[in-house]
């Protein structure tokens, strides 16, 4: 609520409905944005800045699209905030994972 940046990443959905895709690559376009975030997150966090996105639930995004005066057949992915991170800000602990349990050769 208090962030000084607040993006908002739409993309064009050219083809099919982004909720009844004809085939997976049908989907580039959502895909590509997701993309776009990470890269966001990862500069944000090399620039020493906090950042949280938020997926738009219920009517939330249509209303955001009526705020902003979104064009016609654009989507977006979500609302992402960034900001310098509050002294007492929680911090998450990052989830251990050892990289010999996740990595299989020739087995599922």
């Amino acid at each position: 609520m208090e962030s000084g940046l607040l993006i908002i990443p739409f993309f064009r959905q050219l083809t099919w409905p982004l909720l009844k895709p004809a085939e997976q690559s049908s989907l580039n376009y959502f895909a590509s944005a997701w993309c776009a975030l990470e890269n966001m997150l990862l500069a944000a966090t090399a620039e020493g800045l906090g950042a949280a996105f938020h997926i738009p639930v219920s009517d939330e995004a249509d209303q955001t699209k009526q705020i902003v005066h979104a064009p016609e057949g654009y989507e977006f992915t979500c609302l992402l905030a960034i900001g310098y991170p509050d002294e007492n800000a929680f911090l998450p602990k990052q989830k251990e994972i050892k990289v010999e349990d996740r990595i299989h050769r020739n087995v599922w």
